[in-house]
């Protein structure tokens, strides 16, 4: 299995001093090996490298892995007497789901998704399972690299309480919406509009930060990274843009819209062959009628060939403006644009 955490990853650590404090707090019944449960904690200790002195703020709660416990089993328990009570079978249940006690009695089995939620059902969101999300949400990037640490080596504080907010924002806006499912999808397609919205109101970073998040939940998702590379198109990371519908296309092939930001990207950098080529033309194949790529490979005809090194500000170049959520790349003779997201 591929993305494992390691020992040393803060997550784990997290785990294992959640996992400590458990065994610390829970009380041996009689003829438990008291001496083989310390010699256990002093090998996870030992091999995950937790620090027992340390009481940082981020730290699980040593009652939390009990509260998630047992707010499983009762939802479990009373989803399956539900069904019980009433002698029948749930509908829409594939009979795999279903099991026999020795008595004949059916019982539901549990389904849960790879998200830790069950699948093809409405769902309130508990504070259990709003804890298990953000652990999913903090793994996620995690993968991705996207926290950074201090020069001394600890954890940011910062970004941590960012993320914090970020995952609460989120989650805000799905109850809001009467969100049926809670899960990494649902939170990844939120991340997602708000980036939207983010986009519209100028917030170019904060839009890339929360493209980057969504992206962290469903990495393969063509969507987003066209999305992000709008992002960094309006901040003039063209490179990086080119990378994101390069990604987005190895998903989709067929995303045009990826192919339109492509050709912005290029025509920014002056490639205005790679532009038509790689990018536009690509759209037409795609969408025949699309009249703002036909103006966009109109433009990128009429213009000369970049210098080496190319230079923007060259009073026969390219005079760049990228202005608003709907790109608009201005040259003396002409004008290329880029549909809205």
């Amino acid at each position: 299995m591929g993305g494992r955490l390691k020992t040393d990853d803060p997550t784990s650590r997290r785990i294992v001093r959640a996992f400590l404090d458990f065994l610390s707090a829970v009380e041996p019944t009689p003829g438990v090996n008291v001496e083989g449960l310390e010699v256990a904690r002093e090998c996870l200790t030992e091999a995950f490298k937790v620090d027992l002195s340390s009481s940082d703020d981020d730290q699980i709660r040593p009652d939390l892995l009990v509260e998630m416990f047992k707010s499983l089993h009762s939802s479990e328990h009373q989803h399956s007497n539900s069904y019980l009570q009433s002698g029948r079978t749930p509908e829409n249940v594939p009979r795999s789901s279903i099991a026999q006690t020795s008595s004949g009695s059916n019982i539901l089995k549990s389904s849960a998704s790879k998200d830790g939620l069950q699948e093809g059902e409405h769902h309130v969101l508990t504070e259990s399972s709003k804890d298990e999300l953000f652990g999913q949400f903090f793994a996620a990037l995690e993968k991705v690299h996207f926290f950074k640490r201090t020069p001394d080596g600890n954890d940011d504080m910062g970004q941590l309480d960012k993320v914090t907010r970020l995952f609460h924002n989120a989650i805000n806006e799905m109850e809001g919406s009467r969100c049926q499912q809670y899960n990494k999808t649902s939170l990844a397609e939120t991340l997602k509009s708000q980036g939207n919205k983010a986009m519209q109101s100028k917030l170019y970073a904060d839009a890339i930060e929360l493209y980057t998040c969504a992206i962290a939940l469903r990495e393969n998702n063509a969507v987003y990274y066209s999305n992000r590379a709008a992002g960094y198109t309006q901040i003039g990371k063209y490179d990086d843009a080119i990378k994101d519908c390069h990604k987005s296309l190895e998903i989709d092939p067929n995303y045009s819209k990826a192919y339109s930001r492509l050709g912005t990207a290029y025509f920014a950098l002056g490639k205005y062959a790679d532009s038509i080529d790689k990018g536009f033309k690509k759209v037409l194949q795609l969408d025949p009628n699309n009249e703002f790529v036909k103006e966009n490979i109109r433009v990128g005809l009429a213009l000369p060939p970049p210098l080496s090194p190319p230079s923007l500000s060259a009073p026969h170049f390219l005079s760049l403006t990228i202005s608003c959520w709907t790109i608009g790349c201005r040259a003396e003779i002409g004008r290329i644009t880029v549909e809205r997201t």
